[in-house]
């Protein structure tokens, strides 16, 4: 069996074969990846399910009874002609057609009971056989590139003999970080993964019990999802016990996070479309009313501009666009937006901000019990301001509405049923999500809070300097950051339940830092297995050959003793810079697991010292935040400034009294030296 890290290493080695040869080139990869998993599959399927009737029946089956079990024992029915084989040997010059011809015929062929089509624009998500746009009749992906990456992968068994579920779909996760990472910059890494930090703090605090469903209105490559299996499955041995629902707007997007549940072997409903103008997800009953979940989990595209598509635009006298400062157009909005699923209840937010769209979408997709972890701007918390008067302040001044829809959580929607949906609020360091350096936050709604937790918002500050690491492009957090933060959501102040959540979760973390350490181990090996035997080689060649030499009573040449220390200094650094990588992953590890200790120790302190919780969270009534106008920007309840160093006055004035006595003395030295050298002359 192949592990994750092996595996995981080999498929990224795809990525070198394709990059810089077509765009958005992860696509092809994660495509031809899914196709060869259930080409493999089906025959391993078929092996499987014989050798299941010999146990039971105690006999072969006879031909007719394998053809059963060869058109029925399958998840994805393949047509013949249409598996890896078939396009692997397929001429160079018919490969494009042949894979492209396959894919679309196994997504014509399966089609589920209600007659949905399961597999399209997941499976044939790319188009293989497209030519190049520069009209030279050839293709836009070189059928010896197309050639290479086949060759490539047909090295390693994708089947269930070879690679279970979680494996693969592990490794399927890495490569989509691995893509993320390779562009942390571009939007398009946002658009598709959530760092899993942040995931795992949302749906440990939410907590996806058995029976419940789980939806994610903008599920990128399904990260929330597949992490609320994943708890499910920790908590009731299945990750079935939980049902899972996405939306998507990206076509290629939409097709990675189906494979990315059907490789994990999960039974997930993810739609494609624009959640905020065709939601996917309706009442069985009402079509215009939304079906309504357990939980939900998002991070939805940040102050989308043009949400509800009813700008254009801008011209001016002459006809031409009017932009930006940055280059890009000005909208003008010239349509209303009209909701028919009545969402906005709270408020239609600005046409050149998307932000209290889409929160809106996730409060009415929440049943009457219903709780969400949503990463949002940190401008949602503060953006908008309230009615002033003439009395008040000298000004008559309309509240804005983005004002008033923050308000509408925080008292309801008429602001007199006093109902406060707002459970918990964290803000997180800036730069720290794929695509944007906009600095961000996670608001936690809860429709049915405990009743001692009504009228009160626990804010949490987690973006103090030292509470994260910081790269070169990405701030990130650590093991022990996500420690600390969902120790301050999980207690609510509470010590004794602070001390029960870390007892529980620095175990758990501990044993994510021994995975992660031999995962890096595992790519230490896989990246410099092939450096080091080439560079044995070579040094046993140019040994052999003065050994041969010295055997035969001849001298080696001074070129030949050269070829011997050059071979070993070449063999010498690749073995340190190994070494070098290997013990500074394992420093690494311990480093984490001494923070992990040390932030239990800083915690349990700051539980016990009033004046220091201050400086993490605060629990806020409704009466305070009122009086704040309800503007829940973190600063005014908790105190996010650095704390000036304490001076020790007795040891500064000892110091002060010290360094004048030296001043004294220098002086003196100076004018005695002064008069040596007058009396001198």
């Amino acid at each position: 069996m192949i592990t994750k890290q092996a595996l995981g290493n080999m498929l990224f080695g795809m990525a070198d074969i394709l990059r810089d040869k077509v765009e958005d080139y992860k696509s092809y990869i994660l495509s031809l990846l899914f196709f060869k998993r259930l080409s493999d599959n089906y025959q391993w399927e078929i092996e499987d399910a014989t050798k299941q009737f010999l146990v039971k029946e105690a006999r072969e089956p006879s031909p007719k009874e394998l053809a059963v079990i060869t058109s029925k024992k399958h998840d994805f029915q393949i047509p013949d002609g249409c598996f890896w084989e078939d396009v692997r040997k397929a001429p160079i010059d018919k490969k494009n057609a042949i894979l492209d011809a396959s894919v679309n015929a196994i997504a014509d062929q399966n089609v589920d009971q209600n007659g949905k089509y399961i597999l399209k624009g997941i499976i044939n998500t790319v188009r293989w056989n497209e030519p190049a746009p520069d009209g030279s009749g050839g293709k836009k992906l070189d059928p010896e590139v197309l050639t290479n990456l086949i060759n490539y992968l047909s090295a390693v068994d994708l089947s269930n003999k070879n690679v279970t579920v979680d494996v693969l779909g592990d490794a399927y996760e890495y490569l989509i970080k691995r893509f993320a990472d390779e562009n942390k910059g571009g939007t398009m890494a946002g658009q598709f993964y959530t760092p899993q930090e942040v995931v795992d703090i949302i749906v440990r605090y939410l907590k996806p019990q058995k029976g419940e469903t789980i939806y994610d209105p903008t599920c990128g490559s399904g990260g929330f999802l597949l992490n609320a299996a994943k708890y499910a499955r920790a908590s009731y041995d299945t990750q079935k016990s939980v049902r899972l629902f996405g939306q998507e707007l990206v076509w290629n997007t939409w097709a990675i996070c189906n494979i990315n549940m059907i490789l994990h072997g999960l039974d997930a409903r993810i739609e494609q479309g624009d959640t905020i103008r065709d939601p996917k997800f309706k009442d069985e009953v009402n079509e215009l009313e939304l079906r309504t979940f357990d939980k939900v989990m998002a991070n939805f595209p940040f102050s989308m501009e043009n949400w509800a598509q009813n700008g254009e635009p801008k011209k001016d006298k002459k006809g031409n666009t009017v932009n930006k400062k940055d280059g890009t157009p000005q909208i003008e909005y010239k349509k209303e937006f009209t909701d028919p699923y009545n969402r906005l209840v709270y408020g239609v937010p600005p046409y050149s901000n998307g932000d209290f769209a889409f929160l809106q979408h996730i409060i009415a997709s929440l049943d009457e019990k219903g709780k969400a972890g949503v990463v949002c701007p940190q401008g949602v918390l503060f953006r908008g301001q309230p009615e002033k008067t003439e009395e008040e302040d000298g000004q008559n001044r309309k509240a804005d509405v983005e004002y008033l829809i923050r308000r509408g959580f925080l008292q309801g929607v008429d602001f007199a049923q006093h109902i406060n949906i707002i459970d918990a609020i964290v803000v997180l360091p800036g730069n720290l999500f794929y695509g944007t350096t906009i600095p961000g936050a996670i608001i936690f709604f809860d429709k049915n809070k405990p009743e001692e937790r009504k009228n009160k918002v626990l804010m949490v500050y987690a973006a103090k300097k030292g509470w994260y690491r910081e790269d070169a492009n990405m701030s990130v957090l650590e093991p022990q950051d996500v420690l600390r933060i969902s120790t301050m959501l999980e207690s609510w102040g509470d010590i004794d339940k602070a001390k029960d959540w870390i007892a529980v979760q620095k175990n758990r973390l501990y044993n994510q830092i021994d995975e992660d350490l031999d995962f890096q181990m595992s790519e230490i090996d896989n990246d410099t297995a092939e450096e080091l035997t080439q560079a044995r080689r070579r040094l046993a060649k140019a040994e052999k050959t003065v050994n041969d030499k010295l055997t035969d009573n001849k001298k080696p040449t001074a070129g030949e003793k050269k070829a011997v220390e050059t071979a070993q200094k070449a063999l010498d650094k690749l073995t340190a810079d190994r070494t070098a990588r290997e013990k500074a992953a394992h420093e690494k590890a311990e480093k984490q697991c001494q923070a992990i200790a040390e932030v239990e120790k800083e915690l349990m302190q700051m539980f016990g010292d009033p004046e220091l919780r201050k400086r993490y969270f605060s629990i806020v009534d409704m009466d305070e935040i009122e009086e704040n106008e309800f503007n829940l920007n973190i600063p005014r309840y908790v105190d996010t400034f650095e704390p000036e160093e304490q001076i020790d006055l007795k040891q500064a004035i000892a110091d002060f009294k010290k360094a004048m006595q030296t001043e004294t003395k220098v002086e003196k030295e100076l004018e005695e030296l002064l008069k040596t050298i007058d009396n001198e002359q």
